[in-house]
């Protein structure tokens, strides 16, 4: 036996296995699950997500204990089967029946199985694939998992003979989940949970706005702030789908990480909440030369009523007013929360204590921490490119914030970006405090027939103080916690489609021999602390 543990990506561990036939399969260890793996790809792995199915793991626990085991219907389901009284403190809330749409190796649905435990009542693992199906057949008679029932069909076509009857659907697909979302949304129970996973993020962030349109049904804006709008489109589009069956989604959590974007989201229903989702979504307008954001309702709910008008506008004029130019219109986007902050906190005490074996954990935890504090307002300024515009210096993070907070605004980070700011302050207000900065720091004007010149010479409306705030500096950037973290290894990514391609030597994850690294650049940021000063 030759073993090699990836110091790059903890708690993932490979075991390959010699025998005399010359083929060498390995075995993956991942959280409490052991998968068998050919080394000629034969289905599809990624180890990058690891902390996916990790915190889908603790997600989905989280809801067992905090949401379904209080859901009224539930416990009284339960104790109508379980013949138990109403007083008896120890009624046993029924275990969760699992849909994974897309197995594969089946890795998730064994991690699911001996990690949630008695939570779980059955997992029903499918895929399309007949040589994914045998390797998920192997995998689980390998880990002895005896309440997992493998399943070869369409996806689809499973979860519409299947309508209501999961607590929790996850879908993982490669690629666009656009397809699964119309029976997904019908497959799980109501009050259940579903799991999202979308992997074209450059559809989502803007690179490819006719096919963003035409899977998600809204216009991408291809900004700093690209990620958190392609959350806001996933959102927006499920709860579309869920809106056609008298249902809507109340977001428990939402994330981007590497290169995909998840949620996860309670399917609800509820034709009186319907009603109101129209107020749930919103346009954005976003200047084409300075980038200020402004956000149009797509209905207005009166409170206490049941009454939905259209939105009235449009929030901006022909041209911005900071820098004379047109705007872009982008979306429908989910323009409410993302997050259920209290669920958020629960998640995070469930990853701190019994998820401490998970691989990823302080990555969690830091993420989490974040999300927790993260305003609800949507979408955020990036202080790099507030600075590109007027070309000046850029200003520390903890002197920008300061002038919010002085000014009585509210200001959080965006989980999404290192050096994002999240605030509900007025577009006016924010390039008042980047105009105060380029006076202090004696910024040369342009000419007026410029972005910059036309901003800096516009008159400030607000007063600006760049005093230091004593909350300016979070909390939780003043420990060790790991934030932002580095790319998890070279040449990371989403792979190649299973089957579509020859594997190469350097594919093999049993091999070896060792190449010399390059230095990766990060997407988000190059070191787990960002300097504040």
């Amino acid at each position: 036996f030759l073993s090699r543990c990836f110091s790059d990506t903890v708690g993932f561990s490979v075991t390959a296995m010699s025998n005399t036939s010359g083929n060498s399969p390995v075995i993956i260890k991942e959280g409490k699950a052991e998968i068998l793996f050919s080394t000629e790809n034969e289905v599809f792995y990624n180890k990058v997500q690891e902390l996916n199915r990790d915190l889908s793991t603790a997600t989905i626990s989280t809801f067992f204990s905090h949401v379904h085991s209080t859901d009224p219907k539930i416990v009284k389901k339960s104790m109508k089967l379980l013949n138990q009284q109403d007083g008896d403190k120890d009624v046993g809330i029924l275990p969760l029946l699992i849909l994974e749409a897309l197995g594969a190796t089946g890795l998730r649905s064994i991690r699911f199985s001996k990690e949630l435990g008695c939570k779980v009542q059955k997992i029903v693992c499918n895929d399309m694939s007949v040589d994914a199906v045998q390797a998920m057949k192997r995998n689980i008679s390998h880990n002895a998992c005896e309440n997992i029932e493998p399943s070869i069909s369409d996806a689809t076509l499973l979860m519409c003979q299947n309508k209501g009857y999961f607590d929790v659907v996850d879908i993982d697909p490669y690629g666009t989940p656009a397809m699964f979302l119309d029976t997904a949304v019908q497959a799980v129970r109501n009050g259940g949970l579903l799991c999202i996973t979308a992997t074209d993020l450059s559809v989502l962030a803007g690179n490819h706005i006719q096919a963003c349109y035409g899977k998600y049904g809204a216009m991408p804006l291809k900004r700093p702030y690209c990620h958190e709008f392609a959350l806001r489109i996933l959102l927006s589009c499920i709860d579309n789908h869920a809106n056609r069956y008298s249902r809507y989604i109340k977001p428990l959590l939402s994330y981007k990480a590497d290169f995909y974007v998840r949620v996860f989201v309670q399917v609800i229903q509820s034709q009186g909440e319907v009603q109101k989702t129209s107020s749930r979504r919103s346009f954005v307008y976003d200047c084409v030369g300075c980038h200020a954001f402004h956000l149009q309702k797509v209905g207005n709910h009166r409170a206490g009523t049941q009454h939905v008008s259209p939105g009235r506008g449009p929030p901006v004029d022909r041209t911005c007013t900071e820098c004379g130019n047109e705007f872009y219109v982008g979306g429908p986007i989910w323009s409410e929360s993302m997050h259920d902050r209290a669920f958020v906190r629960q998640l995070s005490e469930f990853v701190s204590n019994e998820g401490s074996y998970l691989g990823t954990a302080k990555r969690l935890q830091g993420m989490l921490t974040i999300i927790e504090n993260e305003l609800d307002d949507p979408l955020f300024y990036e202080l790099s490119s507030l600075s590109k515009t007027v070309h000046s210096t850029c200003p520390p993070t903890a002197i920008f914030r300061s002038a919010l907070l002085n000014a009585g605004f509210k200001v959080s980070q965006s989980h999404v970006h290192p050096k994002s700011v999240k605030t509900n302050a007025p577009p006016s207000f924010v390039w008042d405090v980047m105009r105060q900065w380029c006076r202090d720091q004696e910024v040369k004007i342009r000419e007026e027939s410029t972005v910059e010149g036309r901003i800096l010479r516009k008159d400030m409306k607000h007063g600006v103080s760049f005093e230091k705030h004593q909350e300016a500096v979070f909390a939780y950037e003043q420990g060790s916690l790991l934030r932002f973290a580095p790319n998890p290894e070279p040449n990371w990514g989403p792979k190649a489609r299973a089957g579509k391609r020859k594997p190469e030597k350097s594919d093999s994850i049993s091999d070896d021999k060792k190449k010399p690294k390059k230095k990766e650049k990060s997407t988000d940021c190059d070191s787990a602390l960002i300097p504040l000063l």
